[in-house]
């Protein structure tokens, strides 16, 4: 599967593996997190050189069908029944194909497994991603085996989960495929409270039905980020977009669950590839 790529100008001690939205590729993320729509000051560092030491992998979905889209073929990481998802038809309808989200759980978990065989543990690799992408995230890191197609996602535990813009799929199956590590996996939650593509109102009650359900914890929008449980950051007359706020506390929150580690030697030599 293809994927842009920032590599890391430090010692490569962390990954962030990262899915854009339907219709879009991973180039168009490379380039947000590069700076190239930039919202910085003057001075003010790129988000790759704020954490130099970790490895951006942004994947490009596969092209097939999607339902929303008249059944038209485009970048896609599952189908989709429908599209603008306010809360009524969240609530009433479950929008998401099982089977074709498995099996990009599946690009995700050879893109987790390639990072460790280069000699990147899994507990300093971070899923997330935007809008569709985000809910893959979200299946892919706190999922257990009944999401996969082969036998594993129980025995690992990524270091967090990143949900831009996105909501919980597949709300019906999702409580009973649960991996055990999920009431302990930090998560950063953020949505626009102008989204009308996924509704701010959708992302608020899936973290209600993870709380209420699961056992999720949420934390106050004070918290500290980076703390096992559910971090949501609303972003005031956001729309289905990402914003400064939100990519400062994306950087926050990965300040803290996959720290630059400060090696008194040489730090141990990893596999390229």
């Amino acid at each position: 599967m293809p994927s842009a790529i920032i590599q890391p100008t430090a010692a490569h001690t962390a990954t962030v593996i990262f899915a854009h939205g339907l219709g879009d590729e991973g180039a168009s993320w490379r380039a947000a997190i590069s700076g190239d729509y930039d919202y910085r000051k003057p001075g003010e560092l790129t988000i790759p050189a704020r954490l130099p030491h970790v490895k951006w992998i942004f994947p490009d979905a596969p092209e097939q069908a999607v339902t929303a889209n008249f059944g038209s073929e485009m970048p896609s990481w599952f189908d989709m029944s429908n599209l603008p998802l306010p809360a009524e038809l969240y609530l009433s309808k479950v929008v998401d194909d099982d089977e074709s989200m498995k099996n990009s759980v599946k690009i995700i978990d050879d893109l987790v497994q390639a990072e460790v065989k280069a000699g990147i543990p899994e507990s300093r690799i971070v899923v997330g991603g935007f809008s569709q992408g985000g809910a893959l995230a979200l299946v892919a890191g706190l999922g257990g085996k009944e999401w996969r197609t082969k036998s594993s996602g129980d025995e690992s535990k990524l270091a967090g989960v990143v949900v831009l813009s996105g909501w919980m799929p597949v709300r019906d199956k999702f409580n009973s495929r649960i991996s055990p590590h999920a009431k302990s996996m930090p998560v950063l939650w953020g949505h626009g409270t102008a989204d009308t593509v996924i509704y701010h109102k959708v992302g608020e009650i899936s973290v209600e039905l993870l709380q209420d359900q699961l056992g999720i914890v949420k934390h106050g929008a004070h918290d500290q980020l980076g703390a096992p449980g559910i971090n949501f950051r609303s972003y005031e007359r956001m729309g289905h977009a990402s914003c400064k706020k939100e990519m400062d506390d994306l950087v926050t929150f990965l300040g803290s669950v996959v720290p630059q580690q400060v090696w008194l030697s040489d730090p141990p030599r990893l596999n390229t590839y």
